[in-house]
C-alpha cells in the first residue's frame, strides 16, 4: 500500500499545562501518556527528520508539512525549536523539498519573544480558542480548576499583532450550552481570521443524549454567519468545507467529512509512528504501536497496522447503512472515533449520524433559497425528514 503522506504529527511534548475537560488525550481515558517521555528528545527529532526527508525524495514529495503539538508544545522551551530548524536545515540542505512548519497551542505560555522567534524560525501557531470567555474558563482550565480565558487570548493576541490578522487562526471545541450569537460575536471581537468548529468526541461508547441540541446550536451559528453581509467576517471552516462539498467541489473535506483518504500520522515523544491521536477516545492504548522512526519508513505503518489502513481508508470503509445514504459524498460517513463501539467496531454510522444529516440539510437547502432560478438544478432540496427516516429504519 503506497500512501503520499504529505504531514505529520510531532507530539513533541507528552504532557500538559492545561487539564481541558474535553481533552481526547487525558480525559477520554487513555493512559498511554504516562509511559512516553515528557519530551522529545534530539535524536528522535534527527530520525524523524531524515525519516521524512527519505519518505519525500522516494515519492517524489516537493511539498511537506510538519505540525508541532502535545500536550502543550510549548512546554518543550523554546531553544527546542531553535535546535529542531537547525537540525532540519542540516539534514535538508541539498533538498529541494520544501517543509512548512506549524504548531498548535493553547497558547497561555506565548511572549512576544517566543512569538518572534517562531515568526522569524517560520513556524506558525495556531491557538485553542473555545466560543466564549465562559466557555474557555469551564471547560480549558487549569489542573488547580483556574480558568484559563485571559491567558489565551494575550496568546492569541500576540500572533495576531506579530504575524497580522491573517494569522489569526483558532480551534474551537463547540460547547452545547453556550449561545450561537454570543459564539459569533466573541469571534468577530477578538478579530479571528479564521476558525474550525470541532464536535465533542464522543462515540457509542461515550454518547450523551444531547446530540440535537448541539446541531440546532451549530444550525443557529450557520446562519448567522451565513447571513453577515461583513467583508471581514471570520472564516468558518466546517461551514465553508460543507458548502463546498455540497456544491461538488472535489478537494473540499477532512477527516470529518467529505470522500478524501486521511494520510496524516503521528510520531510521539518516543519515536513511535501511531495514526492520529484522537481515535484515543476508542480505549485504553487504542493507537499504540511497535513501529518507530529507528527500524521503520513512516509508510511501514500501513503494511503493518491496521487501524491506520481503516483511519487511511475511512470515508470509503463504511457501514451499509452509509453506503445507501443519500448524503454519503457529503458526510462521508462521518469521523471514524465516532463511529466507534465495542460491539461492532467501526461498523456504524457516526453516532452523529442524525444532527450531522441535519446539519447538512440546513445547509443545502439554504443554499438552494439563495441560488437564481436558472441554477436550482445545480442542487437538489433535501426533506430532512426522509433522511431522518431511512436513518433511523
Amino acid at each position: 500500500m503506497i500512501v503520499l503522506l504529505k504531514n505529520i504529527v510531532l507530539k513533541v511534548a507528552s504532557l500538559c499545562n492545561l487539564n481541558c475537560t474535553y481533552c481526547y488525550v487525558y480525559n477520554k481515558g487513555d493512559e498511554s501518556y504516562k509511559r512516553q517521555p515528557k519530551i522529545m528528545s534530539e535524536i528522535v527529532v534527527e530520525e524523524t527528520l531524515k525519516n521524512i526527508k527519505r519518505h519525500c525524495e522516494k515519492f517524489d514529495i516537493k511539498n511537506f508539512l510538519i505540525v508541532f503539538h502535545g500536550g502543550e508544545p510549548l512546554l518543550t522551551g523554546i531553544e527546542f525549536y531553535n535546535k529542531f530548524i537547525k537540525k532540519y536545515e542540516e539534514i535538508f540542505n541539498d533538498s529541494v523539498i520544501k517543509i512548512d512548519f506549524a504548531l498548535q497551542t493553547n497558547g497561555v505560555l506565548l511572549t512576544e519573544e517566543i512569538v518572534s522567534t517562531f515568526k522569524k524560525l517560520n513556524i506558525i501557531p495556531g491557538i485553542s480558542l473555545d466560543g466564549t470567555p465562559e466557555s474557555n474558563n469551564k471547560n480549558r482550565i487549569y489542573h488547580n480548576g483556574k480558568g484559563s480565558y485571559n491567558d489565551i487570548l494575550n496568546g492569541f493576541n500576540l500572533v495576531k499583532k506579530i504575524f497580522g490578522n491573517g494569522y489569526a487562526n483558532c480551534l474551537c471545541v463547540v460547547d452545547i450550552n453556550e449561545n450561537p450569537k454570543e459564539v459569533y460575536s466573541h469571534f468577530k471581537k477578538i478579530g479571528v481570521n479564521e476558525v474550525n468548529l470541532l464536535f465533542p468526541d464522543n462515540n457509542f461508547e461515550s454518547k450523551t443524549n444531547n446530540n440535537e441540541d448541539f446541531y440546532n446550536r451549530l444550525i443557529n451559528i450557520f446562519e448567522i454567519w451565513y447571513s453577515d453581509a461583513d467583508n471581514n467576517k471570520p472564516q468558518i471552516k466546517l461551514f465553508s468545507d460543507l458548502i463546498g462539498l455540497i456544491l461538488g467541489e472535489p478537494y473540499c473535506g477532512n477527516e470529518m467529512y467529505g470522500k478524501r483518504e486521511n494520510s496524516t500520522l503521528v510520531v510521539e515523544t518516543n519515536g513511535s509512528i501511531e495514526t492520529v491521536d484522537t481515535l484515543k477516545v476508542c480505549g485504553n492504548g487504542f493507537t499504540n504501536t511497535n513501529i518507530n522512526v529507528f527500524k521503520n519508513e513512516l509508510n511501514d505503518i500501513y503494511k503493518l497496522n491496521a487501524l491506520s489502513r481503516k483511519y487511511y481508508y475511512s470515508h470509503n470503509d463504511i457501514s451499509q447503512k452509509c453506503v445507501s445514504c443519500e448524503l454519503v459524498e457529503v458526510c462521508g460517513g462521518g469521523f471514524l472515533a465516532h463511529r466507534y463501539s465495542s460491539l461492532n467496531g467501526f461498523d456504524n454510522p457516526s453516532v452523529y449520524c442524525l444532527e450531522l444529516a441535519k446539519l447538512i440539510c440546513y445547509i443545502q437547502n439554504r443554499l438552494y433559497s439563495d441560488l437564481p432560478i436558472e441554477l436550482q438544478n445545480e442542487i437538489e432540496k433535501i426533506n430532512y425528514d426522509d433522511i431522518k427516516e431511512f436513518i433511523e429504519n
